[in-house]
C-alpha cells in the first residue's frame, strides 16, 4: 500500500512538471510589456516644402505690377519703361550707300596712287648721281612711259632746268632704276588711269 502511495505521489509530481511545461511552452506564463516610446523626448520638425511655397508666394507678389489710385477710382497699371534705339540709328536710303562706299573706294585710290608715287620718286632719287660743279634748286620735269608690269619704256625731257648735265643726270637716273616692280600690284584700271604715262618735276634738293 505504501509502494502505490509513492508511486502516486511519484505520478502527480511528474504530471505537474510536465504540465508546466507544456504550460509555458504554450506562452502560458508570457505577460506582454507595456510599449515604450521610441522617443523620449519630442522633437520640432520644420515643413520645408511649405516654407518654400510661402516664399515664393511672396515673390510673386512682389513682381506684380503696382496699381495707381487716381481720383476716379479707376485702377492702372504701371506700363514698363523700355528704351528704344531706333531713333539713334539714322535711316539710310540705297542711294546714301552707294555713294557712301564710292567714297570710300575713291579715298582707297587716292591713297595707293599717293603710295606709288612717292616709291617711284624715291627710286628715281636714290638712283640719281649728281653732277659735280652744279648749283642747287635746280628742277626739270620729265614724261616716263611704263608698261603693266612697272617696266619704264620711254623717258622724254619736256622741261628743261637750263642746265645740261642736270638734265642729263635725271634722264640716267630714270634709266637706272629700269623697272618699278611694285606697280605690277596695281589693278589694270588704276594702272591705266594714273601711272601708264606720268610726268615727275625732278627736284633732288
Amino acid at each position: 500500500m505504501k509502494i502505490n502511495q509513492i508511486y502516486l505521489e511519484a505520478s502527480f509530481i511528474s504530471f505537474l512538471i510536465h504540465a508546466s511545461i507544456i504550460l509555458y511552452l504554450l506562452g502560458f506564463f508570457y505577460y506582454e510589456s507595456q510599449e515604450k516610446s521610441v522617443l523620449s523626448k519630442p522633437i520640432e520638425v520644420s515643413l520645408i516644402f511649405e516654407e518654400s511655397v510661402e516664399m515664393k508666394n511672396q515673390v510673386n507678389r512682389k513682381l506684380e505690377p503696382k496699381k495707381i489710385e487716381n481720383d476716379n477710382s479707376s485702377d492702372e497699371v504701371v506700363p514698363d519703361k523700355s528704351i528704344s534705339f531706333d531713333s539713334l540709328i539714322p535711316s539710310l536710303t540705297l542711294k546714301d550707300l552707294i555713294a557712301e562706299d564710292e567714297l570710300i573706294s575713291k579715298e582707297s585710290q587716292e591713297n595707293q596712287v599717293e603710295l606709288y608715287s612717292s616709291l617711284i620718286i624715291k627710286s628715281i632719287q636714290s638712283a640719281w648721281r649728281k653732277p659735280m660743279n652744279i648749283q642747287d634748286g635746280l628742277v626739270c620735269d620729265l614724261r616716263l612711259s611704263i608698261n603693266k608690269n612697272g617696266r619704264i619704256t620711254d623717258v622724254n625731257l619736256i622741261k628743261s632746268s637750263g642746265n645740261l648735265r642736270f638734265d642729263n643726270s635725271a634722264i640716267k637716273a630714270v634709266q637706272r632704276v629700269e623697272t618699278f616692280s611694285f606697280l605690277k600690284d596695281l589693278s589694270y584700271s588704276l594702272y591705266n588711269s594714273n601711272f601708264k604715262s606720268i610726268v615727275i618735276t625732278f627736284n633732288p634738293s
